[in-house]
């Protein structure tokens, strides 16, 4: 069950930075034409960042919880976020 939500947080946290790659892959398979806008290609990147989670956890022979997974990319991908609404809390 940890291992879910290890894999699913870094998946999450790494679909930002793997955004240029999957550009690449997407203009490669579809063309420059048919391309997504911004907010397609950041799902493409996080799509594929789970799908290698997802993966791994498979050949790992590891029990996933959907919730869990889906939980874990939460907090990975938006950790930034999250981090900078809790330290700027007001008291």
């Amino acid at each position: 069950m940890i291992l879910t939500l290890i894999c699913a947080v870094l998946a999450g946290w790494a679909a930002k930075p793997a955004e240029p790659k999957v550009v690449e892959m997407l203009i490669r398979a579809l063309g420059e034409e048919r391309l997504p806008d911004a907010a397609g290609r950041r799902v493409a990147s996080l799509c594929a960042t789970l799908l290698v989670a997802a993966i791994v956890l498979m050949l790992g022979n590891v029990s996933v919880s959907p919730v869990l997974f889906v939980l874990g990319a939460f907090l990975g991908y938006f950790q930034a976020e999250i981090r900078n609404l809790l330290t700027n809390r007001q008291a």
